[in-house]
């Protein structure tokens, strides 16, 4: 907050706001200062005060304002007065944005068929738009609907362009890492290694995943692969190093020099 001291009444917060009119911050704890005793007419009132008061020009501002807005309502309100809000911040913002943060709203308040609906209503507007499908299947990941995610994946294949399909599964592997069946995601991340040999950022993705499941030869075992195809000097040196400063902090002084010596050995087929 643009202070150091967090004002304690009512008289406090107006002060402040005379300074910081358009500051969505200040106004989200005027409510919050309101909420804490209860008195949800006045939190409502400061949301409709700070929504009437901060520049148009503000839009992010605007839109905290909202999501502040649309969170009381979902917490506080009935579902007529939740709905009513939802409409407004529809017409008064870009769509998208206002159906993605009610998504988050809904998951946090663990109303996961709505926020499912929510994320529907999405994939219906924006079908061609990468972000969704991810935001919907890392929603079905966090909500242990791992089967769900796999099959929008797939889905999505129908909807988006051909050329972000291979980061579009790099995002769900690494979803599948994280949330799902490591072993699956371990597949896709070689399908994609088998579709796309030479890209380097893709090897590189594969080991740190591994590494945080502290699935260590494994990753020792792709860092090992990587150096043995046919790349160009550059993309070489990129996975030498890697391999270096894996050996380096996961291995030791044996592991170390293994991988030096390799690389002594890829320079000296290249001069000879």
């Amino acid at each position: 907050m643009e202070t150091d001291r967090v004002p304690q009444s009512a008289a406090e917060f107006d002060r402040l706001l005379m300074q910081s009119p358009d500051s969505s911050m200040v106004w989200m704890a005027y409510m919050a200062y309101h909420l804490e005793t209860a008195e949800i007419d006045k939190a409502r009132g400061v949301a409709e005060r700070a929504l009437s008061t901060i520049s148009f020009r503000e839009e992010r501002e605007k839109l905290n304002m909202w999501v502040a807005y649309l969170n009381l309502e979902n917490l506080y309100g009935t579902t007529e007065q939740l709905k009513a809000v939802i409409e407004r911040a529809l017409t008064y913002n870009d769509h998208k944005k206002v159906y993605q943060q009610l998504a988050k709203i809904y998951v946090k308040s663990e109303k996961i068929q709505a926020a499912e609906e929510v994320h529907n209503t999405l994939l219906k507007k924006y079908k061609a738009e990468a972000d969704v499908w991810v935001d919907f299947g890392l929603f079905y990941y966090n909500t242990q609907q791992a089967e769900s995610a796999r099959s929008l994946l797939q889905r999505s294949f129908k909807s988006l362009d051909k050329k972000i399909h291979t980061d579009v599964i790099l995002k769900f592997a690494q979803m599948e890492f994280k949330y799902g069946d490591v072993e699956k995601g371990k597949t896709m991340m070689e399908g994609l290694l088998s579709s796309f040999p030479k890209r380097t950022d893709l090897w590189a993705i594969y080991v740190d995943l591994l590494v945080k499941m502290q699935d260590i030869d494994c990753a020792r075992q792709i860092l090992d692969r990587a150096i043995h195809l046919e790349l160009n000097i550059k993309k070489m040196k990129f996975m030498f190093k890697k391999y270096l400063s894996f050996e380096e902090k996961h291995g030791n002084e044996q592991t170390v020099k293994a991988v030096k010596e390799k690389a002594m050995e890829f320079i000296e087929s290249k001069t000879s």
